[in-house]
This record gives structure tokens, sequence and C-alpha cells, in this order.
């Protein structure tokens, strides 16, 4: 079934500003939720962070990448 296969995909989102960089993955979960991995750090370190983030509906990944997005360009990155 296509629409399972697309489902199991990895998707990314990704902005950069001067040296950093910032990443956002989304892996779906085998309990049926989504999570939103959130990465960042400076390019060519091996420093940075990351957080997980457990959404319950498409709705709340939604409004997380929402809600990043505008931070994101808030913030000077592209």
């Amino acid at each position: 079934d296509k629409t399972e296969e697309g489902r199991n995909r990895l998707m990314t989102l990704s902005w950069t500003k001067d040296n950093r960089y910032y990443k956002l993955l989304f892996q779906p979960t085998l309990f049926g939720t989504t999570d939103v991995i959130r990465i960042w750090g400076r390019i060519g370190s091996n420093l940075g962070g990351y957080k997980i983030i457990s959404c319950d509906s498409e709705e709340d990944v939604i409004t997380i990448v929402d809600s990043i997005k505008k931070r994101r360009k808030y913030r000077g990155y592209k």
C-alpha cells in the first residue's frame, strides 16, 4: 500500500544561518504517533543538541512546525 509506504518514510526540514544549522526530523513511532526531532548546532562541530517531541496527531505536528518555522525566520535562518 503506497499510503503506508509514504507514512513510514523519514522526512526532514532544515535551516542555516552563518555557521549554524537547525533541523527537524519527522519519524513515525510504533505506537501510531509521530516524533518531531529538533537538532541544532554549529556547522563543522561535533557539539550541538537535540530534543524529541512526541505528537499524538497530525495537527500537533503542524502546530509545532509552524511555531518553529516562525522562530527560525525571526532569528534570521534561511
